[in-house]
């Protein structure tokens, strides 16, 4: 991959006015409604109605979700998971979409991170060249999709795939610029990209691409150095037959070993066979896991890793009651389990959640 990649021609927006080029990190700002740089073209838009509401929509769902959830949960693995690891150097985000906010507010300060999902790549769309209706209507459906996950804390994949495309907003690439800045990052850089047969990363036109990459950089760090960061989001089958030995994104992966697992909302793959080859790479590759119930099956997880358990488990949600885990109930039953001081997963209660921590054995 070459050593700096530059932001392919449309992404970099040329304001008709000055002339001037919009830099990636003004659009995330715009997007997710937080001050623009004093030069940027973009300010020249903060008039407009569609984009005044779009800011004031953006800030309260920011203070909201950070107040009723992430500040919890920063707070939880500052005390209970930061403390049990020397830095990584990559989180492997398996099944997890474009939510970048929980990983990022987990595990902040990683070098690396590696997001894959089913959901397209998208566009960023001229926000110069939209009428008002048209921006309205882009930057209203853009703070609807984000605010499904603030409120459930996840994707349900079907949803987005369905939801993209309406309005504009074509898929994830504006979500990660959201949630790049609503989680204190500077972006730096970014562009396409597709992955090569040894697992290699090359930059890619729109057409051809299959992932996205952000070169990124947090700007208060409560876990490591603030330094450069990469985000890599792969639309990928994770399945058996589209994840095996020797394809470019098992190559992909298995070039950054000894990496921390992060399942969330995993709904429930890794406990089918259909999905035994991301299972027992992730076991393999990991030196830690933090997972919901809907990750991988516990009792399996136990073989391989020490394992912390935290909140109260009552059981999956009717949706998954096939995976009801005997396992579990026992273990949360023993009374070992920690508090849970935050929501996470499919319930809809708080104090149901679930969060297990794997260190290898």
């Amino acid at each position: 991959m070459k050593t700096r990649f530059l932001l392919i021609a449309w992404l970099l927006l040329t304001s008709l006015a000055t002339g001037q080029e919009v830099s990636v990190d003004d659009l995330a700002r715009f997007v997710s409604g937080r001050p623009l740089s004093i030069a940027s073209p973009l300010n020249q838009l903060l008039g407009r109605p569609a984009v005044r509401q779009h800011y004031n929509e953006t800030e309260k769902l920011s203070t909201d979700w950070q107040e009723r959830r992430l500040k919890a949960v920063k707070q939880w693995a500052v005390r209970e998971i930061q403390p049990k690891l020397t830095r990584p150097k990559c989180v492997k985000y398996m099944f997890g979409g474009p939510d970048f906010v929980h990983v990022a507010t987990v595990f902040s300060g990683v070098p690396e991170y590696i997001q894959a999902g089913l959901e397209p790549l998208g566009t960023i769309p001229n926000f110069f060249a939209m009428d008002e209706p048209t921006l309205d209507s882009y930057l209203r459906h853009l703070n609807y999709t984000l605010r499904s996950i603030s409120r459930r804390n996840f994707f349900i994949t079907k949803e987005m795939r369905e939801d993209f495309g309406k309005q504009g907003v074509d898929g994830v690439f504006p979500v990660l610029l959201y949630f790049t800045s609503l989680t204190g990052h500077e972006v730096l850089d970014a562009n396409y990209v597709t992955l090569q047969d040894d697992g290699s990363v090359l930059q890619s036109d729109a057409g051809n691409a299959t992932g996205i990459w952000l070169r990124i950089r947090e700007i208060n760090p409560t876990f490591g150095d603030p330094a450069a960061q990469n985000l890599y989001y792969f639309k990928t089958d994770l399945s058996d037959s589209g994840f095996k030995n020797g394809s470019p994104f098992h190559r992909f992966l298995a070039s950054k070993p000894d990496s921390v697992g992060y399942l969330k909302a995993a709904s429930f793959l890794m406990h089918m066979e259909g999905f035994s080859n991301i299972r027992n790479f992730l076991v393999g590759d990991c030196s830690h896991i933090l997972q919901d119930a809907s990750g991988m099956p516990a009792d399996f997880f136990s073989l391989y890793y020490d394992v912390d358990y935290y909140g109260k488990y009552v059981g999956p949600i009717d949706m998954f009651s096939e995976y009801d885990q005997p396992f579990l109930h026992q273990v949360y039953g023993s009374g070992v389990a920690k508090p849970l001081p935050f929501g996470t997963g499919y319930r809809m209660k708080d104090e149901h959640s679930v969060q297990m921590f794997g260190t290898r054995k």
